[in-house]
């Protein structure tokens, strides 16, 4: 594969809430009311000693990891680009699968330079449009300069670029990205956003 990219340079640079509610149990001789707020009240009847009572439990739970390895090799069907796209908006980043350049990185945050990861037609497409002739089946474009600070779920599942080792833990892939990568950041990868939070993170192997 030939490796051609608009990146202008490789050197640069909670949870989900469960409100569980319990409804108010009635003892025998009182009925049920809901308010404006939406919780239950007890009423009681004529003849009744006591009266329900309603408890509300708040849980918060660990982000559901919808986005997982793999993932990325999916296609956004607005954008023809692989794995949620690029085009997530101005500001923060919503819950996808995200290809880009890691401008500096450790287990809390990454400064994260979206880019646009095209295949197979798609990728001629786009290089052709760049002025790139000779595209075979990838080709990456870089054209917002927009680095995003994005929160880590601290030493989360990681892997190296090529995968050679499997999975690992993201503070291993920092010490030693992998392939034939320079030993200075930017690095190419892909992150998996769950929750608003980073849970996983593969280095992509670029030829």
């Amino acid at each position: 594969m030939t490796r051609h990219s608009a990146r202008r340079t490789w050197t640069g640079i909670a949870g989900a809430i469960t409100l569980a509610l319990m409804a108010a149990s009635c003892s025998p001789g009182t009925t049920s009311t809901v308010t404006d707020s939406g919780l239950p009240t007890a009423t009681a009847t004529p003849g009744a000693t006591n009266a329900a009572t309603a408890t509300t439990t708040t849980t918060t739970t660990a982000p559901a990891h919808v986005y997982v390895f793999g993932d990325e090799w999916t296609t956004n069907p607005a954008t023809d680009a692989q794995g949620s796209g690029c085009t997530p908006g101005a500001t923060g980043l919503p819950d996808g699968v995200w290809f880009g350049f890691a401008e500096a990185w450790s287990t809390s945050q990454i400064a994260f330079d979206m880019a646009c990861w095209w295949t197979g037609a798609k990728a001629k497409e786009v290089g052709l449009a760049h002025g790139f002739e000779d595209v075979y089946d990838f080709y990456i474009t870089n054209d917002n300069t927009t680095v995003r600070l994005v929160t880590v779920a601290g030493d989360i599942p990681a892997k190296q670029a090529g995968a050679d080792a499997g999975v690992i833990t993201l503070s291993q892939v920092i010490a030693n990205p992998g392939g034939s990568l320079p030993t200075t950041a930017p690095y190419p990868a892909w992150i998996y956003v769950n929750g608003g939070v980073v849970t996983e993170l593969a280095v992509q192997y670029v030829p």
